[in-house]
């Protein structure tokens, strides 16, 4: 009797499986596209110091942190850290020279890119020149892209966001 149960649940497994089913097709161009305009999404809310909208692509389970260009500590990126008042603000702002590397699973993705901009200081100095590389990695998380991580430096010759006094 166990060898006909044993049979049995063998044959229901194979006849419950298909093995010509596969998981549907990743556009990888579209979904290029995709994580490149949420990191430029995520960014625009975070220079604009709109918390609400850059934690769409954060997760509230991991939260995100950054290494910023000025060399500064690990930072978790909160709603008081990304609303905060710096003395400092972007006139401008570009991103550019997007690149998308992902991984097998098609589940996590590194967006590297150029970021170029002028810096104006509350009590000081206009247009300072900002001119940065920096690097993202963006997980899938139930079906939703988030930002887990940021790391910016300054590119050859340039200077990053200003140091914290």
């Amino acid at each position: 009797m166990k060898k006909i149960i044993f049979l049995l649940s063998i044959l229901v497994t194979f006849s419950c499986s298909n093995p010509t089913e596969t998981a549907p097709a990743v556009d990888a161009d579209q979904l290029f596209a995709d994580i490149t305009a949420m990191s430029n999404d995520f960014q625009s809310a975070y220079i604009a110091r709109d918390w609400d909208t850059a934690s769409e692509w954060v997760s509230s389970e991991l939260g995100t942190t950054i290494y910023n260009s000025n060399g500064s500590v690990l930072t978790v990126q909160s709603k008081e850290e990304v609303n905060t008042v710096r003395g400092w603000d972007f006139d401008t702002f570009e991103m550019s020279n997007h690149q998308v590397f992902m991984s097998s699973d098609m589940n996590t993705a590194v967006i590297t890119f150029d970021a170029d901009g002028l810096i104006n200081f509350d009590d000081g100095e206009q247009n300072v020149a900002y001119a940065t590389r920096a690097s993202q990695t963006w997980v899938n998380e139930n079906g939703k892209w988030k930002v887990m991580h940021s790391h910016w430096s300054p590119r050859t010759n340039s200077q990053g966001i200003p140091q914290a006094n």
